[in-house]
């Protein structure tokens, strides 16, 4: 067995043991925060020590649409990242789709057919976030899953109405592909209501899902908005998405103020159009839009009108030239609920000779004609949110159909709920009450007193294409990270949650943890209690308690020590130069991109804090002929107090070593500077000839 896959083996034992632990801890506000739960914090912590397939599978355990959503997704996580505290919350998409883009071929070995155990058909209409979320959960529970699509491809907004300088459909593919690998049947270009009826449907599976979004835009009832010249912003996108080019002028004029509108109008300036301009209902501090799309859209040289209101369409000759506006009042009453005022007697005008309206999105519910299905007075299907069913047994419902306009990672997560019910009702059982609930217990915010132990680091910004080059295509536009500057990001993150936890049955209640920590999270009464909102997940703690009673959860403290013994079968007896184990944190493997000479066997840890005296003895126990450790320098350590301790047990090492006829000169620490790496070459190339001097441990 290879060192990888005993580390491997070993990793997979400890994150099974650990896992319960982890799960019923308050979760960190990131993971949280997301819809789907997706693991931040120990998937940045892989990224971290270069295991980027390892960080792609639990990435992807909670969301098959993984790709699209570090292209677009809206990123709740960040905004309640802790490191908000101290300067910048960590770039968790751009650090997600780093990961992504370093497992293309490994994902790619993980496309296989799953077997049909269960003898039931599952009928899926619509292939969206939901639709595809709901397929993928429930052909991996072994049922035969049928999605029907009226487009000619899987995706369903995300392939046919967002832009694809925002979501580059190679993209999109992958994730499809993850999907439709496990023997998914797809039926596109096949619309329901049209191709086949919803009863035809129903009468040929043993349930039903209806996941078919807001594919219809909404219009204004408003004098001269029928006719030439007015678009609807789905069509224009829907026809730009498959290729086509929308007949628009040389001044188009967007109303909406949403991130559907951003993306209209961003897209028109890149079919050609110079004059581009939006006008919306609020202010630019109440645009629904997210603010970086707001920001890109002003950089790409769009005019935005705030607080005016659509009054008519302007024409002559039946062509457009432009629209009334009425200034607002106000956009929301004194209850917060969106009811506009205006001025009315504040009219003006805005040229424009194309209009595309994007002020919301409806259902096209076509399909439940002549079905047993029933909606409610406004029109939507009826529907029961604690199981996801209609009024008709065994057909259900998921995504922006039922709950509204959201992001796709809300899709997503609404999808793992519907295929959930399913399950259930063909198993048999009970619904109501087993559906997860989307709030977790998270950890408060970092104290006061952490954050002041915790030195500022810049975030690594993500470059775009300069204005004036990307708004001459609908090429992708944004950057992502190299691996250098990935793996700075990942350094950044505080491993919020995934710290110590003490195992009160073998804890001696000594103090020692508590008088190591240098952030305060140990409380010790008749045993230790490490507070996660404290803990920095530094772990110099664990090696240090003399009953191994902590353990860390989004790391295994011993990991190295498991596969030690396995080294020293790999040493070669006949060697003629040392063997040398080097003990380095993952800061040093990639960041710093510090190239060791090759017989010194490196082994990244989270932090050297994890070293212990014993760990330094056991490997000259296993052949090693000699001992380096590299520390960070002053001001790059993410911990504080760190160099000290772990100078302390390579002393205690030293005297050990002697004790037992091993000159202590096998041993060393050097501290690593960013801007010198040539010197410490050079003195890690002395270490060797110091130990080659003393002789090889044959």
């Amino acid at each position: 067995m290879t060192k990888n896959e005993l580390t491997l083996l070993n990793e997979k034992a400890y994150y099974e043991s650990i896992c319960e632990i982890k799960e019923k801890r308050p979760y960190p506000p990131c993971r949280a925060a997301c819809p789907v739960h997706t693991d931040i914090q120990a998937y940045i912590g892989l990224i971290a020590k270069g295991k980027y397939n390892e960080a792609f599978d639990v990435i992807t355990a909670p969301n098959p649409l993984a790709s699209a959503c570090s292209m677009i997704c809206h990123h709740p996580c960040e905004q309640a990242c802790r490191r908000c505290a101290i300067d910048e919350p960590l770039a968790v998409r751009n650090l997600k789709r780093f990961a992504i883009e370093q497992s293309l071929e490994y994902r790619k070995t993980k496309r296989k057919p799953v077997t049909k155990t269960m003898n039931k058909s599952i009928a899926i209409i619509g292939g969206g976030p939901s639709g595809l979320t709901a397929a993928n959960d429930l052909v991996s529970a072994g049922y035969n899953v049928t999605i029907y699509e009226k487009h000619p491809v899987l995706g369903g907004m995300l392939a046919s109405a967002i832009p694809p300088y925002r979501l580059p459909r190679e993209l999109l593919k992958e994730d499809i592909e993850d999907v439709i690998s496990k023997s998914v049947e797809v039926k596109t270009n096949c619309e329901v209501g049209k191709t086949i009826t919803l009863n035809e449907i129903i009468s040929k599976h043993d349930a039903t899902l209806i996941a078919i979004g807001l594919s219809d835009s909404r219009s204004l009832n408003i004098p001269g908005i029928e006719g030439e010249g007015v678009l609807l912003a789905i069509p224009f996108l829907t026809e730009i998405a498959f290729g086509g080019k929308p007949k628009i002028g040389n001044n188009v004029l967007v109303i909406g103020g949403g991130n559907v509108a951003v993306d209209v109008a961003r897209s028109a300036r890149r079919l050609g159009v110079k004059n581009v301009s939006m006008v919306c209902l609020e202010s630019a501090e109440e645009m629904p839009a997210w603010k970086w799309e707001i920001d890109e859209a002003l950089e790409e040289g769009i005019t935005i009108f705030n607080r005016f209101g659509p009054k008519a369409v302007k024409r002559k000759d039946g062509k457009v030239e432009g629209l009334e506006v009425v200034k607002v009042k106000s956009v929301f009453d004194e209850m917060g609920r969106f009811n506009p005022t205006f001025y009315e007697d504040q009219l003006s005008s805005i040229e424009a000779d194309t209009i595309i309206i994007t002020i919301g999105q409806m259902a096209n519910l076509s399909l439940l004609k002549d079905s047993p299905l029933k909606t409610d007075e406004r029109g939507r299907i009826q529907w029961d949110p604690d199981t996801q069913m209609t009024n008709v047994k065994g057909v259900f419902v998921a995504g922006e159909v039922v709950t509204g306009p959201g992001s796709a990672i809300a899709a997503v997560a609404n999808g793992h709920r519907s295929a959930l019910a399913i399950h259930l009702y063909l198993k048999g059982e009970e619904i109501k009450g087993k559906l997860p609930s989307q709030e977790r217990e998270k950890l408060p915010p970092l104290p006061v007193c952490v954050v002041e132990k915790i030195d500022p680091q810049p975030r690594q910004q993500i470059k775009h294409l300069p204005p004036e080059v990307r708004c001459d295509t609908f090429t992708h536009f944004e950057i992502g990270y190299d691996e250098e500057h990935a793996l700075k990001e990942a350094s950044r993150c505080r491993g919020c949650g995934g710290g110590a936890y003490v195992n009160i049955n073998r804890c001696m209640g000594c103090l020692t943890c508590q008088r190591l920590c240098p952030y305060g999270a140990p409380v010790v009464s008749s045993y230790s209690f490490i507070r996660p909102e404290y803990c920095q997940a530094c772990g110099l703690c664990a090696p240090a308690c003399p009953g191994r009673a902590i353990k860390m959860l989004s790391y295994d403290i011993y990991e190295f020590q498991k596969f030690m013994p396995q080294l020293a079968k790999q040493i070669n007896k006949n060697r003629k130069e040392p063997f040398v184990i080097g003990f380095l944190c993952t800061h040093h493997v990639g960041v710093i991109g510090f190239d060791l000479p090759e017989n010194i066997f490196k082994i990244p840890l989270h932090c050297i804090s994890r070293i212990d005296t014993l760990d330094i003895l056991s490997a000259f126990e296993n052949g090693a002929d000699g001992v380096l450790v590299l520390h960070c320098e002053d001001g790059t350590c993410k911990y504080k107090g760190i160099k000290e301790r772990v100078i302390l047990r390579i002393q205690n090492a030293c005297k050990m070593l002697e004790s037992l006829k091993i000159d202590k000169g096998r041993l060393t620490m050097l501290t690593m500077k960013t801007t010198e790496d040539e010197h410490y070459k050079k003195a890690c190339l002395n270490f060797l000839s110091q130990i080659k001097e003393l002789g090889l441990r044959l």
